[in-house]
């Protein structure tokens, strides 16, 4: 049973947009912790960013790159991943935040199945993020019903993002204390890598490759089973970097991602 009041919160973001993303990141931290305008190099990494709020140890773990089209179920999947193990033993909560003027039925299902490779549970520990509201008003939100039903799919569980209301971070830990209240979890459980295992394809990946969410072809699904990870780690005035390097053996092409993770007082 979870308790009372959470003193070590792990939080995972997802979002299309990074300025966004970022937005939401550095009000939940109380600082600027995350680039607004996020560099290039940065746009496909995942950053983690912790620091004390309220008495509670947050920290917040950004994917910025993980519903990107583009990207093969290999790829999403190696970033659940490293997402997982930044979070262990597991996030409390991940935030979904959304724009109602951007986001599709194709995202919809690009979302499910991302959650889904965090865990079948996920859906009940997820709080959707909306922003719209504070930087264009109403216009959108009654128009995108994708929006809402993903809202009622992950429980009803809505929250309008509002940097003017002092108290908005108070009623975000507040929800996220109540997810875990009802789920009668401390965090969420991310069995399916506990033995450090693939994911097999599912039923989710099927239906995700047959609505257009991923492009893939035969050269992707050659490169998929080829790749070979290797990490490395570095310190620089107190920034700890993880290189997590994926290698295409047959032609020799890498590609490498990084994972930045820091605190402050």
């Amino acid at each position: 049973m979870a308790s009372d009041s959470v003193s070590d919160l792990r939080i995972v973001l997802i979002g299309k947009n990074g300025t966004e993303n970022s937005r939401v990141g550095n009000t939940i931290l109380g600082k600027v912790g995350f680039h607004i305008q996020t560099p290039s190099y940065l746009q496909k990494q995942i950053v983690t960013v912790s620091g004390d709020v309220e008495e509670r140890h947050i920290t917040v773990i950004n994917t910025v790159h993980l519903l990107q089209e583009k990207l093969s179920n290999q790829q999403i999947k190696q970033g659940v991943r490293e997402c997982v193990s930044l979070s262990s033993p597991g996030p409390h909560v991940i935030v979904l935040i959304l724009q109602y003027n951007d986001f599709s039925k194709n995202d919809r299902h690009r979302v499910k199945y991302l959650l889904n490779l965090f865990s079948k549970q996920a859906m009940k520990h997820t709080i959707v993020l909306t922003t719209d509201e504070q930087t264009h008003g109403y216009k959108f939100t009654s128009k995108n019903n994708v929006v809402h039903d993903l809202i009622k799919e992950c429980g009803g569980r809505h929250l309008q993002f509002d940097t003017t209301n002092p108290v908005w971070c108070s009623e975000m830990f507040r929800r996220i204390e109540k997810i875990l209240k009802e789920e009668c979890e401390e965090f969420l459980i991310c069995d399916m890598y506990e033995d450090g295992g693939e994911v097999v394809e599912s039923k989710e990946d099927e239906d995700l490759n047959r609505s257009g969410g991923l492009i893939r072809g035969d050269n992707e699904e050659k490169k998929d089973a080829d790749l070979s990870e290797s990490t490395k780690t570095g310190c620089d005035g107190g920034v700890t970097v993880q290189y997590c390097r994926q290698e295409t053996m047959e032609n020799n092409d890498e590609h490498y991602c990084m994972t930045t993770v820091y605190s402050f007082r």
